[in-house]
């Protein structure tokens, strides 16, 4: 992922994230701010009630008239309720509503604190009290805690308050110049409180969201290469361990996905042959790199392969390779991505072998007498070399039952140990050596020995492979001399019919 895309997606995840909680956390607001204000409504209108009814109705008509404008302030009071009632219905329909996007929601909440901020302010004022400023103050606290403001969010409304109630705190003059300005001071402090809880939220939910972010990506990456890793196995083909011949392999790809690539077939024989044992094409590619590019190549090499084995099923591999590094050259090279490749085809009528190969490490062809050949690279790195001066020099050498050709990638040499020497060609092939005296499982304990030899995770790709020629059984001398003894008795018997004693 780049760093834009996961930019773009960190910030659209932030938002939808930021909009689901603003939504939530603003009915919950809503709902906590009716529930403190409708139980103050409550005993208002009960001490209201009590006065007239219990006390003495005087002393109700006194303390209505202490509203500012008397009869007219106690109306403007109550119209401020009721327009606060509808308020609140307005804006819980509007915070349940999907179809508001973050930055209506963040204007809804701006305006429902503003005009809560001003009816505070209107009744503070109808009333005479001096408490608004605790009030805001508090009510800014809770507002700042419960919403996912920003510390600039959280301070927009406030632009809007303060200033009205300055204005109004010289209106009322009850305490002249300097108290009026020592209250102002106050709300204006009573301020901080809210900004500083909305910069500490901000922090922390833009880490806390960030991690989790990017552990849920992470998951999803390992799902889906998990995945990726099935299907690209699942281009591998399957062992062969019947027959004359028998085909095994062994991978371990240095991430959850590789850049190695095995295909096997079988073709039929010649058509000038006619019937008879056919035969065995198999080829071996490492591409450049590791992880998702590498294989992403590979599935485009094996596309590639498939068309060429089907389009001619007799490809020798001096064709195969040619087409490949001309596919290489023409699509891949120009992305700074190669492959080596070693491409086999086993005749096992004639026991021979021909082969081809393109930067690839050198194979080992290892005789039923316990020799090891090693089968050098006849040619450059696929996709290096135009394709008018490719030429793949592929070279034919005996392969007899009991004989095995072990192939491998370059993961397998380049293991290094702990003082940081690698393997080698030489290491490999003399662990191959040690190796040949069971004649079981090559593959297992070449990996094996590789793991031992290896510090920490492998560096690179690793893919053993191992093709082996049976060696037929043969009758036994029993059972060759029972035809010979049974077509001798049969011979004296009819020798013995054929004297004249017999004849008379």
């Amino acid at each position: 992922m780049s760093q834009v895309s996961y930019t773009q997606d960190l910030r659209q995840e932030f938002e939808a994230d930021t909009l689901r909680l603003l939504r939530r956390r603003f009915q919950w607001l809503l709902g906590l701010v009716a529930t403190i204000y409708g139980l103050a409504l409550v005993v208002t209108i009960a001490s209201f009630v009590v006065i007239a009814l219990g006390v003495d109705r005087e002393i109700a008509a006194q303390r209505l008239i202490e509203v500012r404008g008397g009869y007219w302030g106690f109306l403007a009071l109550l119209l401020i309720i009721s327009a606060d009632i509808c308020v609140f219905l307005w804006c819980f329909r509007e915070a349940t509503a999907r179809r508001n996007n973050r930055r209506q929601l963040l204007r809804l909440t701006f305006a429902f604190f503003v005009f809560r901020g001003i009816a505070d302010l209107l009744a503070a004022f109808l009333l005479r009290t001096e408490g608004f400023a605790w009030y805001l103050g508090a009510y800014h606290v809770l507002a700042c805690t419960l919403l996912p403001w920003t510390p600039m969010q959280a301070l927009r409304p406030m632009f809007v308050l303060l200033p009205l109630h300055a204005a109004l705190q010289f209106a009322s003059a009850k305490h002249g110049v300097g108290g009026d300005i020592a209250w102002i001071i106050v709300a204006c402090l009573l301020a901080v409180p809210g900004l500083l809880i909305a910069a500490f939220k901000t922090s922390r939910r833009a880490e806390e969201f960030k991690l989790r972010f990017l552990q849920d990506r992470y998951g999803q990456m390992r799902r889906e290469l998990v995945d990726a890793r099935r299907i690209h196995e699942a281009l591998f083909p399957r062992p062969i361990s019947e027959g004359s011949l028998t085909f095994s392999y062994r991978y371990e790809p240095m991430l959850q996905i590789g850049g190695d690539y095995l295909y096997a077939r079988f073709s039929p024989p010649p058509l000038d042959r006619g019937e008879g044992e056919p035969v065995f094409n198999f080829l071996l590619i490492d591409v450049t790199g590791h992880g998702i590019a590498a294989a992403l190549t590979v599935n485009r090499l094996y596309g590639e392969v498939e068309r060429l084995f089907a389009e001619d099923p007799y490809a020798s591999p001096a064709d195969v390779l040619a087409a490949l590094n001309r596919y290489v050259h023409l699509t891949l090279a120009r992305h700074s991505v190669f492959a080596t490749a070693l491409c086999v085809r086993v005749d096992i009528e004639n026991n021979r072998l021909d082969y081809a190969s393109g930067g690839h490490p050198p194979a080992f062809l290892c005789g039923a007498d316990g020799s090891i050949i090693d089968l050098s690279a006849t040619a450059y790195v696929l996709g290096a070399a135009a394709p008018g001066e490719f030429d793949s020099g592929m070279q034919t050498v005996r392969f007899s039952p009991g004989d095995s050709l072990i192939a491998y990638t370059d993961g397998a040499i380049e293991a290094r140990n702990p003082e940081g020497r690698m393997l080698g060609v030489f290491g490999f092939q003399k662990a191959l050596a040690a190796c040949l005296a069971g004649r079981s499982e090559l593959t297992a304990q070449l990996l094996r020995i590789v793991e031992q030899h290896r510090e920490g995770p492998p560096a690179d790709d690793t893919l053993f492979v191992e093709i082996t020629r049976r060696i037929q059984e043969r009758p036994s001398i029993e059972a060759v001399a029972m035809p010979n003894a049974a077509s001798a008795t049969a011979g004296a018997e009819r020798a013995k019919s054929s004297t004249p004693a017999s004849r008379g």
